[in-house]
C-alpha cells in the first residue's frame, strides 16, 4: 500500500520523467555488476593495473558518457509511455485510442531493448578504449629457464575482465529495470485483454533464462580460467616460490568461486521472483476464486509466458464474471417476469370488476418491467374499432379523456393483431411502416401489439411500448402473451360475473315481487298477523328488534324485551331463529296457497262435471249459477245469455 502510494505521488510529481528517473536509479545500481570484472583485472593484470593509473581519469568520464547514452536511448524508446504517464499526472493532456496499445508496447519492451543497447554502448564506449589503453603497455616476458619469451597477457586480462564487467552490469541493469518498472507496467496495462496480448513485446522465458544463463556461465568462465594460466606464466617465467604460487591460486579460485556463487545466486535470485512472484498471485487468485469471488484479477506483473497466461486467466476471469452476472439477471428478470404473471393472476382471482381490474394490471407493466407505455383496446359492439379502456402515464390520461379508439382495419399495430390474431412486434419502431406514430409517445423505439383472445373470439389487444430498440426479447415476449392469455380469461370471467350478477339481479327482484304480492293477499286475509307473549313492554325495559327478512324481502319483526342487556350470543341466536322462522314462514304461505289451489281445482272439477252431466241449456245454466253461488256463498246469482241485440237474456 506504502509502495503503491509512493509510485503515485512520484508520478503526479514528474510524469514522464518518472520512468527516466527508474531507468538511471537502475543503470547507476548496476555498476556494482561491474565488480567482478574489476577484481578478475587486479588478480590477473597486476601491470595494466598500474598502467591504468594513467587513464583513471578516462574510465569515469567513459562510464557516465555510457550512462548518459542509455538513458537518451531509453528516453526515445518510450515517447508514448511518457506522453500515457504525463497525462495520468495532468488530467488535461488527450490521448489517442492507439496510446494504450503502443505505451504498453513499449514500457512491456524497454528492459531487453536497454539491454542490447546496453551491450553494445558499454562494449563500444568502455571495453574496447580499456582494451585499447592496456595494448601498447603490454611488455615481452622472459626468463632464464625458458629458452623463448612471451608477450605479456595483461591486454588480454584486461578485456577478458572488461567483457565480465559488461555482462555483469548489463543483465543487473535488465534485471533492475524489469523490477523497478513494475509499478509502472501495473498503472499502464490496458483495459482490453485484447490490446494487453498484441501490445506484449517482452522476451519469452525461455529467452530470458538462456540469455542469463550464458552469460553466468560466460562470467564464470572468464573470471576462474585465467587463473590457471596466469600462476603457470608466473611459474614458468619467474622465480617465485612454487608452494607460495599454489597458495595464492588456490586463495583466488575459491575467492572467485564465491564471487561468482554470489553473482549466480543474485541473479538467480531476481530470476525466480520473476518468475514464482506471478506464480503465487495466481494461486492466491485461485484461492479467492474458489470461496466464490469472480472480481479477483491478477496483476499481469510478467511480460513473458507467464504474462500471457495471466492475461488469459483475467480474460477467462472476465468472461465467467459477465456469464454469472448475465446469468444472475436473466434470473431476476425471469423472477420479475413470474412475479408480474402472479401478480395479473392473483389480482385476476380478486377482482372481478373490468374498470378496477385493467386500472390494477395496466401499471404493472411499467412498475416491473419499466416499460414507457402499456394500453388496453377493447372490441366495441361492432367489432368495428378498438377503445382504448385503461393506459399508463400522462399520455394514457389524455388519450382516455379523449375517448381514443383504433379502427380495426386501420393501418395500425393494434388493428393487425386484433385482425390477424397474432402478435405484431417491432424492434426498431422508427423503420416499421406497419406502425402509426402516436405524437403523444415521441420516444418509443420498440413495440409491441398482443391479441386478447379467449378461445377463437378476440377480445381486444393489449400495447406495450419501450424508449429501447429490440427491448423484447423471446422470454420477454412470452411473458407478455402469458400475461396477456391471463388478462383476457380474466375480462373474460368479469363479463361472465357481470351477466350473472344482472341475471341474479333480475331474479332476486321477481322474487321479491313474487313475495310481496303473495305475502300481501296473505295480509289482506289474515288482518292481524301479531302473536305477543308475557308483559307489555315498559319505558325501562331493554328491547331487541330483529327483522325477519326473506330474500331481501321484510316478512315482519320479533321484538323481545328484558330487564338486562342482549349480549351478541343471544342476537346471533335471534338473528338465526327468525332466519329460520322466514323459512317456515314462507313454507307455510306456500303449503296454504297450495291447499287452496288445490280446493279451488277440485270444486272447478265438481263443477265441471256437474256441468257436463246437464242435458239442457236450461240446466247448464241452472247448474252453473247454483254451484257457484254455493261454492262461494254468495247471496244472489244471474247467468244471461245474449243470443242476439234484440235479445235481453233469461233469468233464474
Amino acid at each position: 500500500m506504502i509502495k503503491s502510494f509512493s509510485h503515485e505521488k512520484m508520478l503526479k510529481q514528474f510524469g514522464g520523467w518518472y520512468l527516466i528517473i527508474l531507468i538511471a536509479f537502475a543503470q547507476v545500481v548496476s555498476l556494482v555488476g561491474t565488480i567482478p570484472g574489476v577484481i578478475s583485472i587486479g588478480a590477473n593484470a597486476p601491470t595494466a593495473q598500474e598502467q591504468s593509473r594513467s587513464f583513471g581519469l578516462w574510465i569515469p568520464f567513459l562510464t557516465i558518457l555510457s550512462l548518459l547514452i542509455i538513458l537518451y536511448i531509453g528516453w526515445w524508446l518510450t515517447p508514448r509511455t511518457r506522453k500515457k504517464l504525463d497525462a495520468l499526472a495532468d488530467e488535461t493532456i488527450r490521448l489517442k485510442p492507439e496510446d494504450d496499445f503502443l505505451a504498453w508496447r513499449e514500457i512491456t519492451s524497454l528492459s531487453w531493448r536497454l539491454g542490447a543497447a546496453g551491450i553494445i554502448v558499454i562494449f563500444v564506449l568502455n571495453t574496447l578504449p580499456t582494451f585499447s589503453f592496456a595494448l601498447p603497455d603490454g611488455t615481452s616476458v622472459f626468463s632464464a629457464f625458458q629458452p623463448g619469451t612471451l608477450h605479456s597477457t595483461d591486454p588480454a586480462h584486461v578485456l577478458i575482465g572488461s567483457v565480465v564487467s559488461l555482462f555483469g552490469s548489463v543483465i543487473l541493469a535488465v534485471l533492475l529495470t524489469e523490477r523497478l518498472t513494475l509499478p509502472l507496467r501495473l498503472i499502464l496495462l490496458p483495459k482490453d485483454f485484447d490490446t494487453q496480448l498484441e501490445g506484449r513485446s517482452g522476451l519469452l522465458l525461455n529467452g530470458k533464462l538462456l540469455v542469463i544463463t550464458l552469460g553466468l556461465i560466460i562470467i564464470a568462465i572468464l573470471m576462474i580460467a585465467p587463473l590457471g594460466f596466469q600462476q603457470i606464466i608466473r611459474f614458468q617465467y619467474t622465480e617465485t616460490n612454487p608452494v607460495e604460487i599454489f597458495h595464492r591460486l588456490q586463495l583466488q579460485s575459491i575467492l572467485f568461486t564465491i564471487l561468482a556463487l554470489l553473482l549466480g545466486a543474485g541473479f538467480s535470485y531476481y530470476v525466480a521472483k520473476g518468475i514464482s512472484d506471478p506464480i503465487y498471485d495466481l494461486i492466491k487468485t485461485f484461492n479467492k476464486i474458489e470461496q466464490g469471488d469472480l472480481k479477483q484479477r491478477v496483476a499481469v506483473s510478467a511480460t513473458d509466458e507467464l504474462g500471457i497466461v495471466t492475461v488469459q486467466f483475467n480474460r477467462m476471469l472476465a468472461r465467467l464474471e459477465a456469464l454469472q452476472t448475465n446469468l444472475e439477471q436473466q434470473v431476476i428478470d425471469r423472477t420479475r417476469q413470474l412475479a408480474a404473471t402472479n401478480e395479473v393472476g392473483r389480482v385476476a382471482v380478486t377482482s372481478l370488476d373490468p374498470d378496477q381490474l385493467l386500472a390494477r394490471i395496466i401499471p404493472l407493466f411499467h412498475e416491473q418491467f419499466g416499460y414507457y407505455y402499456a394500453a388496453i383496446y377493447l372490441l366495441d359492439a361492432s367489432g368495428r374499432w378498438a377503445v382504448l379502456r385503461e393506459a399508463t402515464g400522462e399520455a394514457g390520461k389524455v388519450l382516455k379523456q379523449n375517448h381514443h379508439r383504433i379502427e380495426v382495419a386501420s393501418k395500425s399495430m393494434v388493428g393487425a393483431a386484433i385482425r390477424d390474431r397474432a402478435p405484431r412486434i417491432a424492434q426498431f419502431a422508427l423503420e416499421d411502416k406497419q406502425r402509426l406514430e402516436n405524437p403523444l409517445l415521441p420516444y418509443t423505439r420498440s413495440e409491441i401489439c398482443l391479441p386478447l383472445m379467449v378461445g377463437e373470439r378476440v377480445l381486444g389487444a393489449l400495447n406495450v411500448q419501450s424508449t429501447k430498440e429490440a427491448d423484447f426479447g423471446p422470454q420477454v415476449i412470452e411473458t407478455m402473451k402469458n400475461m396477456g392469455g391471463q388478462l383476457a380469461i380474466a375480462l373474460e370471467n368479469a363479463h361472465l360475473f357481470q351477466e350473472a350478477q344482472l341475471i341474479i339481479k333480475e331474479m332476486r327482484a321477481v322474487q321479491q315481487q313474487y313475495l310481496y304480492e303473495g305475502w300481501s293477499g296473505f295480509s289482506e286475509e289474515n288482518k292481524k298477523l301479531e302473536y305477543r307473549v308475557g308483559d307489555e313492554l315498559d319505558e325501562d325495559s331493554k328491547n331487541l328488534e330483529v327483522t325477519i327478512s326473506l330474500r331481501d324481502q321484510n316478512l315482519g319483526q320479533i321484538t323481545l324485551g328484558g330487564k338486562q342487556e342482549w349480549t351478541p350470543e343471544q342476537q346471533s341466536l335471534v338473528d338465526a331463529i327468525a332466519t329460520q322462522a322466514a323459512i317456515a314462514l314462507e313454507n307455510a304461505r306456500l303449503v296454504s296457497e297450495s291447499r287452496q289451489i288445490a280446493v279451488r281445482e277440485r270444486m272447478v272439477a265438481e263443477i265441471n262435471s256437474k256441468i257436463w252431466s246437464a242435458a239442457t241449456i236450461d240446466g247448464v245454466l241452472q247448474t252453473v249459477v247454483k254451484e257457484l253461488g254455493r261454492r262461494l256463498d254468495a247471496s244472489s246469482a244471474t247467468v244471461e245469455l245474449h243470443l242476439d241485440q234484440n235479445n235481453t237474456g233469461e233469468e233464474a
